[in-house]
């Protein structure tokens, strides 16, 4: 098993509604996804403090690296790299796996 993640730091002033439309267009595409577990969007709203900017960072769990290399190099990640640049994926193994199916 294999977390996948990727953090987009966006500007204080970015509309984060452009991410939630965004998320609601393009989330299910990876619907069904070869070795794909799990996948939340994951935002981050600065609300005016200190604590840091906006931020956009999907989170994936694969069962196993064939369909997470094809989504990375095989056309579907380009989107992000199209939109935000290249990201650095940071990939984890987790050491328990325990989502009930009704998650």
């Amino acid at each position: 098993m294999i977390a996948m993640q990727y953090q987009i730091a966006l500007p204080d002033h970015y509309d984060m509604n452009l991410i939630r439309q965004r998320v609601r267009h393009n989330g299910t595409k990876t619907d069904g996804f070869e070795d794909l577990l799990f996948k939340a969007y994951l935002i981050r709203e600065n609300q005016g403090g200190s604590e840091g900017g906006n931020e956009y960072s999907p989170l994936y769990l694969w069962k196993d690296s064939p369909g997470m290399i094809h989504f990375i190099w095989d056309g579907y990640y380009d989107n992000i790299v199209s939109s935000f640049g290249r990201q650095r994926i940071k990939l984890g193994i987790p050491v328990l796996w325990n989502l009930k199916k009704n998650f």
